[in-house]
């Protein structure tokens, strides 16, 4: 993950107002390191070497354990001896979801696109050439559904909202 969105206000919140509490400051910058650290692992998890990690961010390694440790704020897997980020976690999923849906709409996209008959019909139909309807499909209703849809509509409705679109923006020959 490139990027995480964090609370404007997580400075404020409970467990993260003791961390800085005690620590200050510099508590709060471990913590988001941290954060930021865990973004950059593919599990989204880091194994519990707090050296390493004090060498990297020139902290102590006792600072590390107590932000990591001592404020509720990472859940702690002993098993495998990781710790990751509630929050952090959560967005990742969401944006993986909205990974793979990104993906089924282009594929739905593709699919229709291949069938040149359906494309020289609709182009037929509201006078206008192949690729215009080709480049509406791949852009503009593209950005319709990823812009509207907080969850990818079924095959049905995306034929649907495509229909809709091309209406819209054509006129029809016998109009």
């Amino acid at each position: 993950m490139n990027s995480f969105r964090h609370d404007c206000n997580e400075r404020c919140k409970s467990n993260v107002l003791k961390l800085r509490m005690k620590y200050g400051a510099a508590g709060y910058g471990v913590y988001m390191m941290l954060l930021e650290r865990l973004a950059m692992e593919p599990k989204l998890c880091h194994d519990m070497d707090y050296d390493a990690l004090a060498y990297e961010f020139q902290v102590s390694a006792d600072l590390i354990r107590h932000v990591v440790e001592d404020f509720d704020l990472f859940i702690i897997d002993l098993d495998t001896e990781t710790f990751s980020h509630e929050e952090l976690t959560a967005q990742f999923a969401t944006k993986a979801r909205r990974a793979r849906e990104e993906k089924t709409l282009d594929e739905f996209i593709e699919r229709r696109l291949e069938s040149e008959q359906w494309v020289n019909n609709i182009a037929t139909m509201y006078k206008t050439i192949p690729e215009r309807i080709k480049a509406l499909t791949q852009s503009a209703f593209r950005d319709r559904v990823l812009s509207t849809y907080t969850f990818l509509p079924s095959p049905s409705a995306l034929s649907h909202i495509l229909g809709n679109l091309i209406r819209e923006t054509f006129k029809p020959d016998d109009e």
